[in-house]
């Protein structure tokens, strides 16, 4: 898994760098100072939804209580935002 690298001078970003900037519009970089823009156009953006209906065909097939289900899709959308970092791609602002 790999962090974004700045569009503009093409440093990687570390995990930190990028949790901490990845929920604003503007992402500024830590070594260039210029702004980059969460990439909408990257291939695959979609995969994380494909688990909501195989989460629950599991549930359903596996008969898991609502409690279980629940601490199940809790643990499933830490997960997901621990993993936003890794799924990032920056792009140059007008593109």
């Amino acid at each position: 898994m790999y962090t974004p690298e700045c569009s503009y001078c093409g440093e990687k970003w570390s995990y930190g760098q990028t949790f901490k900037q990845v929920f604003k519009i503007r992402m500024i970089c830590p070594h260039c100072g210029k702004e980059n823009y969460y990439d909408a156009n990257k291939k695959g953006g979609w995969l994380p939804l494909l688990a909501i209906p195989i989460f629950l065909g599991l549930a359903i097939l596996l008969n898991l209580s609502s409690t279980g289900i629940i601490l199940i899709g809790c643990l499933l959308m830490i997960l997901h935002i621990l993993t936003i970092p890794y799924r990032t791609r920056l792009q140059k602002a007008g593109k």
